[in-house]
Formats: C-alpha cells, sequence, structure tokens
C-alpha cells in the first residue's frame, strides 16, 4: 500500500474484479457455455466430412541470370557483371506469372474445356445464370471464348508467391483432383519458362533485323571511305614506302643522314690537317701517322738512318771540313728536304679532302632546305589523308562489331541458344493429404471459437450489470484501513524500506549516544502523526528532521545515479565523530547496500562491531599495500547490514590506487561512505565523491567547509549522532 491509497479505501473503490463471483456466475450458466461449444464442435465435423476436398501441389522456379552457351564472334569480350533480380524484379515475375495471356495458354495446353470444376459452362447455362445474362448483369459466357471465360475460375485456382529475401517463385496450383493440381503447377512453370524463351527470342529476331539493315550499311560507308583515301594518297603523292612512312619523308630522313656523315668527314680532314700542320713547325716528321705510314717516307727514313751511320763512321777519321764528311751532310740534308716535301703533300691531301667535305656539306645543306619546303608543303595533305583514313578505319571498326553481333542475334533465334532466365528446381507432385478442409484444425478453431464467445458474453454480461463491481466495494467497506495510510510521507518511506528487508534488526551496542536506544523507543518514531507546523516544533525535533533531510538527500541522489559516494570529513577521531558517522551510515544501510570505509584507525570501527570478532580486522590500508584482498578487509556489522571496512594496519607502500578501490565498492554497493580525520587527505579526496559532509560541532568545520566549496558543489554540514539516528 503506498501513501494517499488510503482515499480509495475511504471511499470503498478499488476497481478491482470479483473473480469467485464471475467462476460462480459461469458455474450456473454452464449450459450457455456449454451448448453452443458442443453445437459448434458437431456443426464443424459435419463440415469437414461434407465438404469436397481440395488438394495443392507446388512447383519452385529459381530466378537468375543464364548466360547464353553460344561462342561469341568477339574472343576479346568480357562477361559483364551479373546483375542479379531485386525485390521487385521478383515481384514483376510474379506478375508475369498471373498474367491474362500465360493463362490462357495454360488453360488451352491443359485443355480444360469441359472440366465443370474450370469450364461455367461444362453443365450448361443454370436459370441463375440466364436471368444474369438477360438482366445485364452479367456476360453472356457463350460468347466468349473457352479460355476467356476460364480465366476467373483459373486464377482463383493459381497462387504465385515469393518467400521472404529469396529469388524463388512458389507456384501453388489447387484442384478437386491431385493429378490435375500437379499437372497444373507444372504446366504454369512451363508456360513461364516457354514464355520468357519466347521473348528473349522475339528480342533476338528484331535485333537481327535491325542490325542486317545496319551491316549493309556500313559495308557500303568502309568502301567508301577506302576508296577516297586511295584517291586522295595518289593526287597528293603521298605514297607510303616502307616502315609505313611517306617517300619524301624518307627523302628527308636520309639526306639528313648523308649531311651528318659529311660534317663528320670534314672536321676529321680538318683536324688531321691543322695537326700535321703543327707537328711540321716541331720538324716531328716521323711521329705524323700519315706520315709515316706512306711508302716513300719510310724508304726515305731508312736511307737517312744509313746516312746518319756513315757519317758517324767517317767522323771518327775525318775532320768536319773533309770533303767526305760534307757530302753526307749534304745528302742527309736532301732527305730531310724530301721528307718535309712529303709531309707537306699528306698534309695538302688532309686540306683538300676537308674543302671537299665542306662543299659536300654545302650541298647537302641545300638539298635538305629544299627537301623540308617539300615535306613542309605536304604537311597540309598528311593532315587530310589522316583524317580520310581515321574515317575509313573507323567504319571497318563499326562493321566488325555489327557483324559480330548480328552473327550472335542470329545464333540466339534458335530455341536451343536461348535459356530463360529462370529454371525449375522442384516439380509439382501429385499431393495425397488435401489442403482444405483441415480436418482436425477447423474442429478445433469451432469449438475454441463458441466456448470463448459464450464465455465472453456471459462475463460481459455480468460485468455491464456492475453486480462484480458491487460486491467488491462492499469488501473494502467492510476491511479496516492500514495503519500506515495516515502516516506521514517520511515515515511511510521508512516503513517501504522494512517491508524490503523483512529480516529482524539486531539490537546496537551501547556507548553510541542515540544508537542505545530501546527497539520500542525507535519504532516509536515510526508512529508518530502527522507533520505538524514547523514553528511549533522542539529544537530536537527540528534537529531530528535535519537529520532526516541529509540522509533523504542521499537517498535521492540515488535516483539519478547506481551509487551515491559520500566523504565525511573532519578533524576529531573523538567518540562523538564515530557514533555521527556509524548512524549515517546505518541510516544508509536500511535504504540499500552500504559499504563504511574508516580510513584512520583512530575513528573506530573497533572489533567489537566487527562480526567476525577480530581482535585487529585487516583493512583499508592492507589492501593499499597488497597484504589483503577485497574479501579479507569487508566485515559485517553487528547492530545493521552495514559493511564495514576498518583503517586496518599502516607501513608498507601502496600497491593500489584509492580510486580503483572506491570505484570497484561502487560497482556493488548502492552507498559508499569514507570518514577521514585529516583535512589534508579530505581535500585529496573530494574530487572522487558525489556529496561531502562535515561535522557541525568540529572546529574545523567553517574552513573546511570554505576550502572544499571552491572546487566541490555539494559540501553539507550535519549533526551529531542523535539526529542522524532519529532520522
Amino acid at each position: 500500500m503506498r501513501l494517499g491509497e488510503h482515499d480509495d479505501y475511504e471511499k470503498g473503490v478499488t476497481g478491482e474484479i470479483d473473480l469467485s463471483r464471475i467462476m460462480r456466475v459461469l458455474s450456473a450458466k454452464r449450459w450457455w457455455v456449454l451448448g453452443p461449444t458442443l453445437a459448434a464442435f458437431a456443426a464443424a465435423l459435419v463440415f469437414v466430412n461434407v465438404v469436397k476436398p481440395r488438394y495443392s501441389a507446388e512447383a519452385r522456379v529459381l530466378l537468375e541470370n543464364q548466360e547464353n552457351f553460344m561462342p561469341r564472334a568477339d574472343k576479346t569480350e568480357q562477361r559483364a557483371v551479373e546483375i542479379l533480380p531485386d525485390a521487385e524484379a521478383v515481384q514483376s515475375q510474379i506478375q508475369l506469372l498471373t498474367s491474362r495471356d500465360l493463362a490462357r495458354r495454360v488453360i488451352k495446353t491443359m485443355e480444360l474445356q469441359g472440366n465443370d470444376e474450370f469450364d461455367p459452362l461444362a453443365r450448361g447455362m443454370g436459370l441463375t445464370t440466364r436471368t444474369l445474362v438477360l438482366l445485364g448483369l452479367m456476360r453472356d459466357p457463350t460468347q466468349l471464348s473457352p479460355e476467356d471465360r476460364m480465366l476467373e475460375t483459373f486464377a482463383d485456382k493459381l497462387n504465385v508467391l515469393s518467400p521472404s529475401k529469396t529469388r524463388v517463385l512458389s507456384i501453388e496450383f489447387t484442384s478437386r483432383n491431385p493429378d490435375l493440381a500437379a499437372l497444373g503447377a507444372n504446366a504454369v512453370a512451363d508456360a513461364y519458362i516457354e514464355f520468357q524463351q519466347q521473348a528473349k527470342r522475339d528480342n533476338a529476331r528484331g535485333a537481327a533485323k535491325s542490325l542486317a539493315a545496319l551491316v549493309a550499311e556500313l559495308r557500303g560507308h568502309v568502301a567508301d571511305a577506302e576508296a577516297r583515301a586511295e584517291d586522295f594518297r595518289v593526287k597528293s603523292g603521298l605514297l607510303v614506302g616502307s616502315n609505313n612512312t611517306t617517300i619524301n619523308a624518307q627523302h628527308l630522313s636520309d639526306l639528313n643522314t648523308q649531311l651528318s656523315l659529311s660534317r663528320t668527314s670534314q672536321a676529321d680532314a680538318q683536324a688531321k690537317a691543322r695537326l700535321l700542320r703543327e707537328m711540321l713547325r716541331q720538324n716531328r716528321i716521323g711521329d705524323i701517322p700519315d706520315v709515316a705510314n706512306n711508302e716513300v717516307i719510310r724508304r726515305l727514313l731508312e736511307q737517312r738512318v744509313t746516312l746518319r751511320a756513315q757519317l758517324a763512321l767517317e767522323s771518327r777519321t775525318l775532320l768536319p771540313g773533309h770533303p767526305r764528311i760534307k757530302e753526307l751532310q749534304a745528302q742527309l740534308a736532301d732527305l730531310d728536304a724530301q721528307g718535309r716535301a712529303a709531309a707537306e703533300r699528306v698534309a695538302r691531301t688532309l686540306e683538300n679532302d676537308a674543302r671537299i667535305a665542306g662543299a659536300r656539306v654545302e650541298n647537302l645543306t641545300q638539298a635538305l632546305e629544299q627537301q623540308k619546303k617539300v615535306v613542309g608543303t605536304a604537311d597540309a595533305d598528311d593532315v587530310q589523308m589522316r583524317e580520310l583514313d581515321r574515317t575509313a578505319r573507323l567504319y571497318k571498326e563499326q562493321l566488325e562489331s555489327a557483324t559480330a553481333k548480328y552473327q550472335e542475334a542470329v545464333a540466339r533465334e534458335n530455341a536451343q541458344a536461348t535459356p530463360a532466365d529462370a529454371r525449375i528446381f522442384q516439380r509439382a507432385l501429385a499431393p495425397q493429404v488435401p489442403s482444405f478442409p483441415k480436418k482436425i484444425p477447423i474442429t478445433a478453431f469451432a469449438t475454441l471459437a463458441a466456448l470463448i464467445l459464450s464465455t465472453g458474453m456471459i462475463i460481459s454480461g455480468e460485468m455491464l450489470s456492475g453486480k462484480a463491481a458491487a460486491t467488491m466495494s462492499g469488501a473494502a467497506r467492510r476491511e479496516p484501513a492500514p495503519p500506515e495510510t495516515i502516516a506521514p510521507a517520511f515515515v511511510q518511506a521508512a516503513v517501504s524500506e522494512e517491508e524490503i528487508d523483512p529480516e529482524p534488526q539486531p539490537r546496537p551496542l551501547r556507548g553510541f549516544g542515540a544508537l542505545d536506544q530501546e527497539p520500542a523507543e525507535q519504532s516509536s518514531l515510526l508512529e508518530t502523526g502527522p507533520l505538524q507546523d514547523t514553528s511549533s516544533q522542539s529544537q530536537e525535533e527540528r534537529e531530528i528532521a535535519d537529520g532526516r533531510k541529509v540522509i533523504g538527500r542521499i537517498d535521492a541522489a540515488r535516483l539519478s545515479a547506481p551509487c551515491v559516494k559520500v566523504l565525511v570529513a573532519g578533524s576529531q577521531a573523538n567518540d562523538a565523530a564515530s557514533a555521527t558517522i556509524l548512524a549515517l551510515a546505518r541510516g544508509l544501510a536500511r535504504r540499500g547496500r552500504a559499504a563504511l570505509i574508516c580510513a584512520d584507525p583512530n575513528i573506530g570501527v573497533s572489533a567489537q562491531l566487527v562480526a567476525n570478532g577480530e581482535a585487529r580486522p585487516k583493512g583499508l590500508h592492507d589492501l593499499l599495500s597488497g597484504n589483503a584482498e577485497f574479501g579479507e578487509i569487508i566485515h559485517r556489522d553487528k547492530g545493521s547490514h552495514l559493511h564495514l571496512i576498518p583503517a586496518g594496519e599502516l607501513g608498507g607502500e601502496a600497491q593500489v590506487d584509492m580510486l580503483t578501490v572506491i570505484d570497484a565498492l561502487a560497482q556493488t554497493y548502492d552507498f559508499v561512505v569514507l570518514s577521514t580525520a585529516k583535512p589534508a587527505d579530505a581535500l585529496g579526496l573530494a574530487s572522487m565523491f558525489d556529496k561531502i559532509l562535515l561535522r557541525d560541532a568540529d572546529p574545523m568545520a567553517p574552513s573546511l567547509f570554505d576550502e572544499l566549496s571552491r572546487d566541490h558543489k555539494d559540501v553539507q554540514l550535519i549533526e551529531d549522532a542523535d539526529d542522524l539516528a532519529a532520522a
């Protein structure tokens, strides 16, 4: 029961239904339920045994792009990327399967004329049909072709579906004859495949007819283009020689080659003549290659060597003025003159060769310039010639492509060369079990529907009469109102929490202020009357109200966060501070899962509060130093459902981050409370917590409040343990 529901109790209205009365009414009127149910059961049995059975056969067709197996004329043509049928294409094929043209073809193939199931004139025109025809409400079936007058009945028997996310067409045909049902489904599938093949053959026939005219036209264009190109080539003199170049271009290339060779010869002759003159001035005739290789010069050199040997021989016995010595010297000088004259002749020969080569260079240069003019004049004709050749080549390529397509289109006119874009992968078989009627489902459905309808009519009549609601209202009036409906809002919240946690609360320990109250005294707070005016409340009542606000705000913050982390800071570690912190944590433990962490050994959770009774239980500092695990430091409070984490033993290097510990506890508990009596630790840990509480009685509370309020928005002063325990 929630606060505010006592108004409905006072009025005696609950909005609920008296199910016991309804069951009594149904029991009294059971024959009004059983009668229609049995009648529906009997009628369904008669129907399913009298009606003529219908059989449904199913054939399945797969839509896919099948490539033509005829060889392609263009061997280099790459196969195009297949475009598979999409959802719209599948629906289009369904419309094709249900089209009138396809139905006419199937009706004619199956020879359904005269079949009383499909042909309305199989048994002649009845009186009703004649009357409707005379009144103009129905078209005379005798004026229609056999296929047309059976279209409507055939369409009703045919059903084409496509399973979701597939390219499969399910062709279902219904008939009173199972063999005819299978024959109809297969005939529709075969006609559909033939329909697609015929459409492709018609397209190929039309394409071949169009391509034949195009090929004939392109052949004429090719002949004309090639004739124009040859005529212009003859007129312009752009005859093609070797290497697919014109004769003028080849002549120009030959002149350029000869000119290069002549310039090379001229430069070679000039260099040799210049070198020969220089060596003549230095009297180094024997070092000249062309002179040394001359036969005359070689004999002169041999004679000179012989004379110098004789001169040296005679000089040993004769003086320089002797006639023999003078004769030998004169012969030696004559030989030197002959050698120089021979070298001069070689030099003049080289100079003449250089001049001849220069003259040839000049002649070739003039011929080259003239040939350039000839070639330049022929460039305009060459451009036009290339244009004519390009046109002829383009027409020829178009002719080849059109011819290949024409040959392929002619080949595809054949039925064997035209596969359909679908194939039958499951043919229909004559069904053994009728699709209609389904005896058991129809009988069960009719019986259940009659039972539900008859029961619903009786219940509706009882509800509309208002008897069930009146009976329930009377019961509500006789039921006394729950005592908690008149309790104030904050007491109702506490009652709700106690209902959630039905375990009995153990009696708290002595020595912690308000926690020493007897359970009867504490429960008296839950039975107080409505809130009274604040001006008439005593100082004690106002302090209790402030304590409720503290815990209420923390509890309200849990609505927007999975865990509320509270830091209780101060500068004192006396009994009053310990009582205040423990009272706050126990108050939160009644509202959810709560854990209290004591960061200082002096703020104690002593051994008497720990359920396991250890003399010095492990705690927070043991976990931070790596000497304990989470399961070893968490202890149960003897006086409540609160979980305690004492300070433990100080010392050792920190192995675990404090933020990691707080986050790990926040994953398990609804409230995490950490108490510290060191202002420096409070300033360092403030950013990890959602709310910060300071004891009003602490002498450092004002300065800490100002310091923490700069960076943290939710900082609050609280009273001592008496107010929090009462809250």
